[in-house]
């Protein structure tokens, strides 16, 4: 399952409106009575053969011994697996409630939607827009909590709901009468069914803890190299393109300025103290020519 797309609204409400850990409690209660029970009946087992050892002898008492030995050792095993079905139970009463603490109230959300649908209907102008911006960061904020919690929950659900599968007590003997072991008969398909239905539990957890990006990248995993080399192939094109770049500088250069080696125009040179006078006037050179022969046409003139 996909927790990022839930929005915090159902996420918490799920989690804060459900039946809580009280279920789990019960089924640790559960549990822990039946290991003990087992326990007890391991125990009176060995008492009864142990006081008929001490009373009486002989291959009676050796076979009965033979007899009950698988089924006292069967239910030792059995009440450890009921006691280690037990604390996986608080675990997953555990996991719960620390999901439950992690989650945002639904309390704090609805105040969060409130408050933006009143700054929303009062923004004509655009003034309440830095706010109503904060209001939507904080509740990303809060579906970024709830996702990591619902995760995290998932995750040790799987964990907690991991039980070790019971075993069929031993077979009888042959000589045994059906009235004592229709019982015994029966268990070992009771025992299959229960085992398919607490293996499918863990698998089904396991895949609402992972998040459908894991399950992207798996996929890409197997094309990552070919894609890595396919990018290297823009290298050559960069290159290219940065050769026909400084052509281009080039080709506008030699535009704007189309002929550097041909004729050129007159130099322009500038020289300081080299004034000429006109009476008390100093001026540039060229009025002086101009003024010599402005003299020699007026003397024309007059002649």
């Amino acid at each position: 399952m996909n927790f990022a797309t839930i929005p915090p609204e159902i996420s918490s409400g799920r989690m804060f409106d459900g039946p809580g850990s009280g279920s789990m409690i019960e089924a640790v209660t559960a549990w822990e009575k039946l290991a003990i029970r087992l326990c007890t009946a391991a125990a009176d087992y060995r008492g009864v053969t142990s006081k008929q050892a001490v009373r009486q002898g002989g291959p009676e008492l050796t076979a009965m011994a033979e007899a009950t030995a698988p089924y006292i050792e069967w239910l030792d095993g059995a009440a450890a697996l009921a006691q280690h079905a037990a604390a996986q139970a608080r675990a997953a009463a555990t996991a719960y409630d620390t999901a439950l603490a992690a989650m945002v109230p639904p309390s704090m959300i609805a105040d969060n939607r409130g408050r933006r649908k009143s700054l929303a209907k009062n923004n004509c102008l655009g003034q309440a827009s830095q706010a109503i911006a904060a209001i939507e960061a904080c509740y990303e904020r809060m579906w970024v909590r709830d996702v990591v919690a619902m995760y995290a929950y998932a995750g040790a659900a799987a964990d907690a709901s991991t039980i070790t599968p019971f075993t069929s007590p031993p077979a009888p003997d042959e000589g045994a009468s059906a009235p004592r072991t229709w019982v015994l008969r029966s268990a070992p398909e009771l025992v299959c069914a229960g085992h398919t239905v607490m293996t499918a539990i863990p698998d089904a957890l396991q895949q609402f803890s992972s998040s459908p990006r894991a399950a992207l990248d798996a996929c890409l995993s197997k094309v990552t190299p070919s894609l890595s080399k396919l990018s290297s192939l823009s290298a050559p094109t960069g290159f290219a393109i940065d050769y026909l770049n400084h052509l281009n500088k080039a080709a506008a250069l030699r535009w704007l300025l189309p002929d550097q080696g041909g004729a050129r125009g007159p130099e322009v040179t500038a020289r300081f103290g080299r004034a000429t006078s006109i009476a008390t006037l100093s001026v540039p050179r060229a009025w002086s020519s101009g003024a010599a022969a402005g003299a020699a046409g007026a003397a024309v003139r007059a002649g």
